[in-house]
């Protein structure tokens, strides 16, 4: 087997398993368990099928956008570049876990994409670095990833006092309210479900990757779709398997949640990821997530802690940076051994 195709090889079970630690990774269950609406492993079963189901059906869009057009017009990536691409961001986040850092792989990926190219152009001969990137849809997605959480924010701020002043402050009573937090749940679940679709649709990390396979023809369209839907099987076992500890960790921590605030943080996620995901702009859950909390939080009046929200945002914005040069940097240590 000659070395491209043990290469692309590579690639491929390097995306797949990619699609479980993104599965892994994913806490949007703990609400639910928390809240004791499912049971935990029918809560498993249920959101990974909901989160595989969005990755498979919804993805193509971002995926598209990570595997072919952040590129210049010509620009096609190579074996060596997504190698390149996936070696960093998992390097960098592995970094970040180790270090207690909350790294974004959205963040991650693209910063990568970004160094691994300008080295690309550089290295090259006869490509410009001013249009190896394409930079309008670059900035698209740059800005959204600071437009999605305030949005975020606003959403769940102005959806609370809504419900708040419509329906939940007329609630009387402990019976009543707690009959109103019991439908509420079944909400929750609604809510839960919709917000795993389009969370497995706008991880475009493992899907980027084959798509990226596909653009340079070293996939056809039939294998690409085929690895679409085993990167939603994997996205499935992720969470089956491994995010359990996660979402029961979390989950424990949220037994005194209220299934409406839940609902609301939970619908109001998965509205920007919906909207990002049909503009094919990849964004970070977790970023979404944490502003959804601090807009319930602002609502609610409780104290916040600023300080730590601003620590998040060095670490946000400065993963791009670092992980564009780390991609940079295994690129060219790629070029210099003659690899490339």
């Amino acid at each position: 087997m000659e070395l491209t195709s043990i290469l692309i090889l590579v690639l491929i079970i390097m995306g797949v398993f990619l699609a479980f630690a993104i599965g892994a990774n994913d806490e949007t269950l703990a609400s639910l368990v928390g809240a004791n609406v499912l049971r935990f492993r029918i809560a498993l079963v249920v959101g990974g099928f909901a989160t595989g189901l969005g990755m498979v059906l919804f993805s193509e869009g971002v995926g598209k956008t990570v595997g072919a057009n952040i590129l210049g017009e010509g620009i096609k990536y190579t074996t060596f570049m997504l190698l390149a691409v996936l070696i960093s961001s998992i390097v960098w986040l592995i970094i970040g876990s180790f270090a207690g850092i909350p790294l974004s792989s959205t963040h991650s990926t693209v910063g990568s994409i970004f160094g691994v190219v300008i080295v690309y152009s550089l290295t090259q001969g006869g490509v410009d670095p001013t249009t190896a990137l394409n930079y309008n849809k670059l900035n698209s997605v740059v800005i959204s990833w600071f437009l999605s959480p305030l949005f975020g924010f606003l959403i769940t701020f102005f959806l609370f006092k809504a419900i708040s002043k419509l329906y939940l402050s007329r609630m009387k009573g402990m019976n009543q309210i707690e009959i109103s937090e019991k439908n509420f749940s079944w909400l929750l679940l609604v809510a839960v479900l919709f917000a795993e679709i389009w969370v497995g649709a706008n991880s475009a990390e493992c899907i980027g990757i084959f798509y990226g396979l596909f653009d340079n023809g070293s996939l056809s369209i039939l294998e690409y779709y085929f690895y679409v839907v085993i990167c939603g099987i994997f996205v499935f076992f992720g969470i089956f398997i491994a995010g359990r500890y996660v979402i029961k960790n979390l989950a424990s921590q949220m037994t005194d949640a209220r299934p409406s605030e839940g609902f609301i943080v939970q619908l109001s996620s998965s509205i920007i990821l919906m909207i990002c995901t049909l503009w094919s702009l990849p964004v970070s859950h977790s970023h979404v997530i944490v502003f959804c909390i601090l807009g319930l939080n602002a609502a609610q009046k409780r104290e916040t802690d600023y300080k730590g929200i601003g620590r998040m945002a060095v670490y946000w914005v400065a993963t791009f940076f670092v992980a564009g040069l780390l991609g940079g940097l295994i690129y060219f240590g790629f070029v210099s051994f003659s690899f490339v």
